[in-house]
């Protein structure tokens, strides 16, 4: 897969993308709201080998380099049985956040799962102190459609689980 917006590339992961990916997926910035563990430069590497295999994740690359800057995950949606749906999750580095890239790449990414995909919706979770993923989701229209309370336990800090979604004809609106 392969999207290009006015600034951004939104393509299949790489190997090559291990020298941005490696320090970006480790920062606090980035692991403070995904519940993830921060990697060694052999497990990142390791990474985005599985995730070539898998063709689930998506990098987020400026247009002008090719240079990774974040990514997306697309995961089948775990809260709906039998509807045609996906679950977006995605991440972008903190030198490149509040610029309007993930708005940017998340609705190519929309036009693609909808259109392309034929998907009916796209649903993506947040955690509650995430406002800024919360405010991007709701900019592009997502609906929210509620918050599951202690949910989900981080070493012992545990947080509430916000959920949202946009339906197929939503987007075409």
């Amino acid at each position: 897969m392969r999207l290009t917006t006015e600034r951004l590339i939104i393509r299949d992961m790489q190997e090559s993308d291990i020298d941005s990916f490696y320090p970006l997926c480790n920062a606090d910035f980035v692991t403070k709201y995904l519940l993830m563990y921060k990697m060694t430069r052999d497990e990142a590497l390791d990474y985005i080998r599985q995730m070539m295999e898998k063709k689930r994740d998506f990098t987020v690359a400026l247009r002008d380099g090719d240079r990774f800057i974040g990514k997306i995950h697309l995961d089948n949606d775990s809260l709906r049985f039998d509807v045609n749906s996906v679950e977006l999750a995605y991440w972008v580095g903190e030198p490149y956040a509040r610029r309007g890239y993930m708005t940017e790449a998340l609705h190519a990414l929309l036009n693609w799962l909808f259109a392309e995909k034929a998907y009916d919706v796209v649903s993506a979770r947040v955690l509650a102190p995430n406002t800024a993923s919360q405010k991007l989701l709701e900019t592009l229209g997502f609906t929210r459609e509620g918050c599951i309370r202690k949910a989900l336990n981080d070493n012992g800090t545990i947080y509430d689980d916000v959920h949202y979604s946009m339906l197929k004809e939503e987007f075409e609106n």
